[in-house]
């Protein structure tokens, strides 16, 4: 722009570029309006008068801003101080510790050891309750429990017979289920006892049959006996009868003396006879009544020793059952399997043929399943607000938590006093359990996983948080000595 083109720029315009490039200037030193304000011109006043005026509308501008920013400072403030009242967050006492089975570690032993015959599992093998682990070698106990079988399986059969042998029934025992060495064993035993069975009721009926057969002729004679002594008696009174008639006839010299005496003889002749048969016929039945006992005693004897053999065979029977059931656990036992679900720790004898002591370690399985149960350390600072049920949460330090979150546990025990560690480090032992017993399909929890367990001990508000460093300062300000 040239010079003549600035001069006929109108007055405002080269005015109002003055006031533009004054301005700051003006501003910075406001202490000149005051030192020349007696001198300046009329015009230059009016000037003055319109940038203050200017200056004015900007500052009032500026405090209005100021003013509605202020305002929003305090309205935000007292919000998050009302929020703050009421706003809760938890109250967590924290702990570290880590994961232990629900059950403590299982160490399955040998009963009776012996040689190991086969092992089936291995080192952080999964197992199942009732699998089996290890196989010991039971021939030693399998052949006497054999022996001893046999042996209960005869006494049974021979219970069986003398019980029907007592009863009077007939024996019928059970065939042998067995097959094989052991079945025709059995069926020999069977055959034996049917065999003494049958004896024995043939040995008892002869004993019977003879004790019959002297009371049937012990009364074949007491019938004769009591014949002779009806005719005894008959000839007897006959005797009398001719006594007694021909006596009167000797004082009449009808007869002689001497058939007086032989009719006298006849008579005591005749006495005699029946007097001996009735002798013999009390000897007979006394006879047949000690008969007819024999054979009462010969049977309540015979069965009386029946009884005396099964009592007998009885308290062996239960005696051998006694060691039946020993040698059956024995086999049974050499057969080592997991008691629970679980995972195998350590398999302490590797070696087949090894030989494995008598109540000796054989395998070590860490159960699994059921509730995972978190063990940890809490602070005796911490402790006091702690009591069994409270909820809790279980972080494992495997698994982020913000990306994987946590398990909800229950806070079930709370050591009696605390613990003092090598260190000297002073705690109390803790124990929650969880809700469930698997944290997410393919992350698996095993037992030793480190965590950090947080029990909500309750709820407080924000602003009692952020009141809590001042209340603690105020209560101890002006206390120290």
């Amino acid at each position: 722009m040239t010079g003549a083109e600035d001069t006929r720029r109108p007055i405002e315009a080269r005015l109002f570029s003055w006031l533009d490039g004054a301005t700051a200037k003006v501003r910075a030193g406001t202490w000149l309006d005051t030192m020349f304000k007696p001198f300046w011109s009329g015009q230059a006043r009016d000037l003055r008068d319109w940038e203050s005026s200017a200056r004015y509308a900007i500052d009032r501008q500026q405090i209005v801003r100021a003013r509605g920013i202020l305002y929003g400072v305090v309205a935000i403030f007292a919000i998050l101080l009302v929020w703050s009242a009421f706003a809760t967050v938890d109250e967590v006492t924290r702990g570290e510790g880590k994961v232990i089975p629900s059950q403590q570690l299982q160490i399955v032993q040998s009963v009776d050891g012996g040689v190991v015959e086969e092992i089936f599992v291995q080192e952080g093998q999964k197992v199942e309750k009732g699998q089996m682990l290890v196989r010991i070698d039971p021939t030693r106990f399998a052949a006497t429990l054999g022996e001893e079988k046999a042996r209960a399986f005869a006494l049974r059969a021979k219970i069986e017979r003398l019980n029907a042998l007592v009863n009077g029934t007939a024996y019928e025992p059970e065939e042998p289920a067995g097959e094989g060495q052991a079945g025709a064993s059995a069926a020999l035993i069977l055959a034996q006892e049917r065999q003494y069975f049958y004896q024995s009721r043939q040995q008892l009926n002869e004993r019977l049959l003879m004790a019959r057969q002297q009371v049937a002729q012990r009364q074949s004679e007491l019938g004769e006996v009591e014949a002779a002594l009806r005719s005894a008696e008959r000839s007897y009174r006959m005797a009398q009868e001719e006594l007694a008639i021909t006596r009167p006839l000797l004082n009449s010299g009808a007869v002689s003396e001497m058939e007086v005496l032989r009719l006298e003889r006849d008579v005591s002749r005749a006495q005699g006879d029946r007097q001996q048969a009735q002798a013999r016929r009390a000897q007979l039945a006394g006879s047949i009544q000690e008969a007819q006992t024999r054979i009462r005693d010969v049977e309540l004897t015979t069965k009386n020793e029946w009884r005396a053999e099964l009592t007998a065979a009885m308290a062996e029977l239960n005696s051998l059952g006694e060691n039946v059931t020993g040698l059956a656990d024995r086999v049974k036992y050499s057969r080592i399997r997991s008691p629970v679900d679980g995972v195998v720790q350590r398999v302490l004898y590797n070696t087949i043929g090894g030989v494995v002591q008598p109540g000796h370690a054989v395998v070590e399985v860490v159960p699994t399943g059921g509730r995972l149960v978190v063990e940890a350390k809490v602070s005796p600072r911490d402790i006091a607000f702690l009591r069994p049920g409270l909820p809790a949460v279980v972080k494992f330090t495997a698994y982020d938590f913000s990306v994987y979150g946590g398990m909800p546990a229950k806070l079930v025990h709370i050591s009696p006093d605390s613990i003092t560690d090598d260190k000297g480090n002073t705690y109390y032992l803790v124990k929650a359990e969880t809700t469930s017993n698997q944290f997410r399909e393919g992350l698996p929890v095993i037992p030793g996983m480190t965590v950090q367990l947080d029990v909500l001990t309750g709820e407080k508000t924000v602003l009692s948080y952020l009141l809590k460093p001042i209340l603690r300062a105020k209560a101890n300000a002006l206390s120290e000595r």
